[in-house]
C-alpha cells in the first residue's frame, strides 16, 4: 500500500536558498524560499580628523588674513606677491580638502575594491591638508619678512626759498624719525625738479643738482644728480631724523622748483 497525505508530499519539497552581501548573516523565509543576507561591512568613506584638519587650516588662514589686513605694514604692493599667492592657495586647497567628495556607496563594490578606493582618497585628502598647511606657513613667513625688512614709504618735508632762479639756490629735504618698526638700513631718495612756469619752454634737461647729507654718518656724503633722480643712501645705523641739502643749479633764464621728494626705507 502506498501512503498519501501531507507527510508524503513534504518529503518531495525543495527549499530555495539565496544569499547576498559580505557581512553578518541574517536568515529569513518567504514561502518555500530562504534568504540569507550578509550585512554591508564597507569601510568608512571619511576620516573625521582629516575633515577637521582641513577646516582648521582654513579657519586659521582666514584669521591670519584678518590680522594681516589690520596690521598692514605698507610699502609697495609688489613685495607682498608671495603673501598673496600662498594665502590664496591655502584657502583654496584647504577648502578642496574639506569638501572632498564621498565615495558613492550606491555603486556595488567588493570589500577589497572598496578598501582600495577609500585608502586612495584618504591619501589624497591628507596631501591636500598638508599642502594647505604649508602654504599657510609660507604666507605667514612672507608677511612677517615684509613687516620686519620690507620697504616702507616715509614722509619727507621740503623747505627753503623757491622757485630757484638762474643763480641757483639750496632747498632742504628732511625725513622725520621713523617709528621703531620702520627702521631700516638705507633710504632711497627720489627727487623731481620741475619748471616753475609750465607754459614756458622746459629747462628740466638743463638742470643739475647736488644732494649733500647734512646728517653725520650718512653715505654717500654728496651726489651729483639730474632734475629727476633716485639715490640710495646708507644711514649708517641711524634710527633718527635725516636731513639733506639740495643745491639746484638752473640754466640761464630758467626758474625751477623742487616739486617732489619721496623716500623709501629698505634693507636691500
Amino acid at each position: 500500500m502506498s501512503s498519501s497525505g501531507p507527510s508524503a508530499d513534504s518529503s518531495h519539497k525543495v527549499t530555495n536558498v539565496n544569499s547576498s552581501g559580505d557581512g553578518p548573516v541574517s536568515i529569513g523565509t518567504t514561502g518555500d524560499n530562504t534568504t540569507i543576507h550578509m550585512g554591508d561591512k564597507r569601510p568608512p568613506t571619511r576620516v573625521p580628523w582629516l575633515t577637521a584638519s582641513a577646516w582648521l587650516v582654513m579657519t586659521v588662514t582666514i584669521g591670519f588674513l584678518t590680522f594681516a589686513v589690520a596690521q598692514w605694514p605698507g610699502g609697495p604692493r609688489t613685495q607682498y606677491v608671495w603673501f598673496y599667492v600662498l594665502t590664496a592657495l591655502a584657502v583654496l586647497i584647504s577648502g578642496a580638502a574639506a569638501l572632498y567628495p564621498r565615495i558613492r556607496t550606491d555603486q556595488p563594490r567588493d570589500t577589497a575594491e572598496q578598501a582600495g578606493v577609500t585608502r586612495q582618497r584618504r591619501i589624497v585628502r591628507t596631501v591636500l591638508v598638508a599642502t594647505a598647511a604649508l602654504c599657510l606657513g609660507g604666507g605667514a613667513l612672507a608677511w612677517v619678512d615684509v613687516d620686519r625688512t620690507g620697504e616702507v614709504a616715509v614722509e619727507l618735508s621740503i623747505t627753503g626759498r623757491q622757485p630757484v632762479g638762474e643763480k641757483g639756490g639750496i632747498v632742504m629735504v628732511a625725513m622725520e624719525r621713523p617709528t621703531p618698526g620702520d627702521v631700516r638700513d638705507k633710504l632711497r631718495l627720489t627727487l623731481a625738479i620741475r619748471d616753475e612756469d609750465q607754459n614756458a619752454p622746459t629747462c628740466v634737461g638743463k638742470v643739475t643738482a647736488t644732494i649733500t647729507a647734512v646728517t653725520p654718518g650718512v653715505t654717500p656724503h654728496t651726489s651729483e644728480v639730474p632734475a629727476r633722480s633716485t639715490v640710495d643712501f646708507d644711514l649708517g645705523g641711524r634710527v633718527g631724523a635725516v636731513e639733506f641739502a639740495v643745491a639746484v643749479r638752473p640754466e640761464t633764464g630758467c626758474s625751477m622748483r623742487l616739486a617732489q621728494a619721496r623716500g623709501t626705507l629698505h634693507d636691500g
